[in-house]
């Protein structure tokens, strides 16, 4: 019975990876001694077969070379605009409006 178990256990981590790669995703920010560009970095992540990214920079001209890759993209929010989203509702509003929505059309960036 032990080794019933054993090789049920061992075939279940064997399989494991191959079932979890399609959650396999990418951190990203512009921040760095030498920035590459959106292209090249969209480019990296469907040579890779990564799906999903997210960016720690949301400007429009990072958000906008993502529209219709195919590839999720994850906002976040910077840690210098975090006080000033919880002290007013309309600044997280504004924020939102221009760096998310902008970019939700037909063909647009898969944000999630």
């Amino acid at each position: 019975m032990s080794h019933i178990l054993i090789w049920v256990m061992t075939c279940s981590v064997l399989l494991t990876p191959s079932l979890a790669t399609d959650g396999l995703g990418v951190n990203w920010g512009t921040q760095s001694a030498q920035v590459l560009d959106p292209d090249v970095i969209v480019q990296i992540l469907k040579d890779n077969n990564i799906k999903k990214i997210k960016l720690f920079d949301s400007d429009i001209w990072t958000v906008k070379h993502f529209a219709g890759t195919g590839i999720e993209v994850m906002v976040g929010v910077p840690n210098n605009q975090l006080e000033r989203f919880a002290k007013d509702y309309d600044n997280a509003k504004d924020y939102v409006k221009n760096n998310v929505s902008a970019h939700l059309k037909k063909g647009g960036v898969d944000i999630k």
